[in-house]
């Protein structure tokens, strides 16, 4: 009898973990906005107490650093070969043009996010052609696997980025664009997204970014910690990504790299 019953608690807990994705598709195809919706809604935003207070927090602090860079000028800025090429400058600008700077910059990377029940595959490119402006393209799809297959969520968003703080020592930015869910979603909706970089020493950088897409009436919520290691124009990095779809959390620690051109 005993047996039979950790053999129940065990199907009930898989089946559970396999609920993960059908839940987070079935709360972002809702597309009728009544008072169910809006309990669920207030009942997602506690369940990701958590992703609120620090995208917050982090929006606050970067709304901060941005009015300070505003007060500047705009002064001109061209891209370094790579962080930390030059003695005197960590990040990616420079305040000169040396004839090794570079007028544009062409990134790609991806991770993999190791969650408890849902893991992510990310892949992203990032074009910017010119220093205050750019674009990135990025593809994730979430996957889980259990008794009955494996279920799985594309999530394909395109930004368009503006590089306010352009600095020796820090990157910051913001951007608007659409993001489309895939497979029984089947919906695009409006995106926007808002990040820092910050190079303290050689050959290290932190990386924070916040993104937030629209879809029906729900969201998707994507928080990035990521502390990267730089080796010339290659980086590896470890961090932690807090993700909600449609009020599910697939948090995990994430591994990547980058390459850039």
């Amino acid at each position: 009898m005993k047996k039979i019953i950790i053999v129940i608690f065990l199907i009930s807990n898989i089946g559970f973990s396999q609920s993960n994705l059908k839940k987070a598709k079935s709360n972002l195809s809702s597309r009728t906005y009544n008072a169910s919706s809006v309990s669920s809604s207030t009942s997602s935003y506690d369940d990701n107490s958590s992703t609120n207070f620090f995208g917050e927090l982090f929006i606050n602090l970067l709304a901060f650093v941005t009015y300070k860079a505003a007060l500047g000028n705009l002064e001109q800025r061209h891209f370094t070969p790579y962080p930390y090429y030059y003695s005197n400058v960590n990040g990616e600008y420079d305040f000169g043009m040396e004839k090794e700077d570079n007028k544009s910059i062409v990134s790609i990377g991806g991770n993999y996010l190791f969650g408890n029940a849902v893991n992510a595959i990310e892949a992203n490119i990032n074009w910017r052609f010119i220093p205050f402006l750019g674009v990135d393209l990025t593809h994730n799809r979430f996957f889980e696997k259990g008794l009955g297959g494996s279920d799985q969520l594309d999530v394909t968003s395109f930004m368009v980025n503006y590089y306010r703080i352009r600095e020796r020592h820090v990157t910051g930015w913001w951007g608007i664009g659409v993001t489309n869910v895939g497979n029984e979603v089947n919906s695009l909706g409006f995106s926007y997204n808002l990040g820092i970089e910050v190079y303290p020493f050689n050959p290290m950088s932190i990386h924070l970014s916040y993104k937030q897409s629209f879809i029906n009436q729900s969201h998707i919520n994507i928080m990035k910690f990521q502390a990267k290691y730089h080796i010339k124009k290659k980086s590896v990095y470890a961090g932690y990504h807090d993700i909600s779809l449609g009020g599910v959390k697939v948090s995990g620690p994430v591994i990547g790299a980058e390459f850039r051109f």
